[in-house]
């Protein structure tokens, strides 16, 4: 499945926030893409954290931040997950731009091939 993560932070509200889209149409196995940006998202869910307890879990590592992410409603698979939380340090670092956006082709990572290597080489951050 094609996904989409969009991660915004809001300073204001104290809030973190990632909204899961999915492409829900048929996309042809023998036909790639050509730009996963160019694809029809559909919104799939929306989760919001207290800015203070991500901010929490990054000073104490990757592992549990990804803890704090997950949720009984939001559960990505482990290398679309570790992306997320690289996202999610990368807005944190003072980075001026509150958005971010993650592109991910769950589909690489059942390729015979190294399944790591081609879930990272799949996933863009913009």
């Amino acid at each position: 499945m094609l996904q989409r993560y969009d991660i915004s932070m809001d300073a204001e509200e104290n809030r973190l926030s990632i909204k899961e889209f999915a492409v829900l149409t048929t996309i042809s196995r023998k036909r790639e893409p050509s730009n996963p940006v160019e694809l029809n998202y559909s919104l799939i869910h929306e989760e919001a954290y207290d800015v203070d307890l991500i901010r929490g879990a990054i000073h104490e590592g990757k592992e549990y931040l990804i803890k704090e992410l997950r949720s009984d409603t939001f559960f990505p698979i482990q290398p679309c997950i570790e992306i997320i939380a690289e996202g999610v340090i990368e807005l944190f670092d003072g980075d001026s731009n509150p958005y971010s956006k993650i592109f991910f082709d769950d589909r690489t990572t059942f390729s015979k091939e190294d399944e790591h290597e081609n879930s990272l080489a799949s996933a863009q951050v913009k």
